[in-house]
């Protein structure tokens, strides 16, 4: 099971692989710090990644475009495959949220159905 230490960890490897980029990837280096810190300020951290994979990624098509847009952009550079195993994960939370969702409310439905 994916924690929020799993994601802390890929977002620190997204961090420093962007600072050994230099400069030009400075901006991206920080953004991720900000997100890092906003995500150990919280309260209840596997929460809050929970509810973060599932905004990022209600389905499948959101996860592809996301990546295709990095891999454009960072095409032959290691920082791609950093950004892809931080999304990966995320996507991998959103994926069993989204198939818990789906198994509670098939439940709920058979209570209602006094099944």
């Amino acid at each position: 099971m994916v924690d929020h230490k799993d994601i802390e960890l890929a977002q620190v490897k997204v961090i420093k692989t962007a600072l050994r980029k230099g400069k030009k990837y400075n901006n991206l280096a920080k953004n991720y710090g900000d997100y890092l810190k906003k995500l150990r300020a919280e309260k209840n951290l596997n929460d809050y990644i929970k509810t973060v994979a599932i905004k990022m990624f209600s389905n499948k098509e959101a996860y592809t475009l996301k990546l295709e847009n990095y891999r454009k952009r960072y095409a032959d550079n290691d920082l791609y495959a950093s950004l892809k195993e931080l999304y990966e994960l995320y996507y991998y939370i959103a994926k069993e949220e989204n198939h818990e969702r789906l198994n509670d409310e098939i439940e709920q439905m058979l209570r209602a159905m006094s099944i």
